[in-house]
C-alpha cells in the first residue's frame, strides 16, 4: 500500500494539473451562476413592472 502511494506522490505534476483544471472549472461554474442569478431578478423586475399600479376590486368597493 505505502508503495502505491509512494508511487503517486512521486511525480505529483498530474496533480498540479488537476488543480489547474479544476480551478477553471470551479471559475466557469460560479461565472454561469452569478449570470443566472442576475438574469432571474431582472425576469422578476420586469413581472413587478408590468403589475397595476393599483387594484382594481379596492376601487370598486
Amino acid at each position: 500500500m505505502s508503495k502505491i502511494v509512494h508511487t503517486l506522490l512521486e511525480n505529483v505534476a498530474w496533480l498540479h494539473d488537476l488543480s489547474g483544471i479544476l480551478t477553471l472549472f470551479f471559475t466557469l461554474i460560479f461565472v454561469v451562476v452569478i449570470i443566472r442569478v442576475l438574469r432571474w431578478k431582472k425576469e422578476d423586475v420586469e413581472e413587478y413592472k408590468r403589475l397595476p399600479l393599483t387594484d382594481n376590486e379596492s376601487e370598486n368597493q
